[in-house]
């Protein structure tokens, strides 16, 4: 009969315990500070895109006025480094990056600043050029969207 009681307890402690340390569950929701906001950034982007697709599916509503916190989506970086290299001298092995960086103001806070960075090794395959490009241009799409879900999951734990 007492091991229910000891279960419960036990639970109950950890809980507290967990919430007391300052541990938050992934994908916990936005703050209703920043419920309603304006996206700023290159419209035309792949990045703003994916950015404003993940807030309308948080439930976030978009709008276009003065006075409402401004998430600012920065620009891109890619870069591409040689990691290694063959007996013959030829690049096998590339370290592919990605950077940017997003702000979010509120009216009468001080703006906060997140920078993201990227970094994926990628092998080259001179006999099989096609599918080394595209599987870098995959890895490309992977990190955007890895950024987007990265902006996202970072709002929820902006703090004014």
């Amino acid at each position: 009969m007492g091991s229910p009681l000891i279960r419960w307890i036990s639970i109950l402690l950890t809980t507290l315990l967990l919430s007391a340390c300052g541990f938050q569950m992934r994908g916990q929701a936005i703050p209703p500070e920043l419920m309603t906001m304006k996206v700023v950034g290159d419209t035309k982007s792949d990045l703003y895109r994916l950015v404003t697709t993940r807030l309308k599916a948080s439930g976030v509503k978009l709008e276009d006025k003065e006075g409402i916190p401004v998430l600012t989506l920065g620009g891109v970086g890619n870069s591409s480094e040689v990691a290694s290299v063959d007996a013959l001298g030829q690049d096998r092995e590339y370290v592919l990056g990605y950077s940017t960086s997003f702000t979010v103001s509120m009216p009468g806070q001080p703006t906060q600043i997140f920078p993201i960075t990227f970094n994926r090794s990628f092998l080259n395959k001179p006999d099989a050029a096609l599918a080394s490009s595209r599987e870098q241009e995959q890895l490309g799409k992977e990190m955007q969207e890895q950024a987007a879900s990265l902006i996202v999951r970072q709002l929820s734990q902006v703090k004014f």
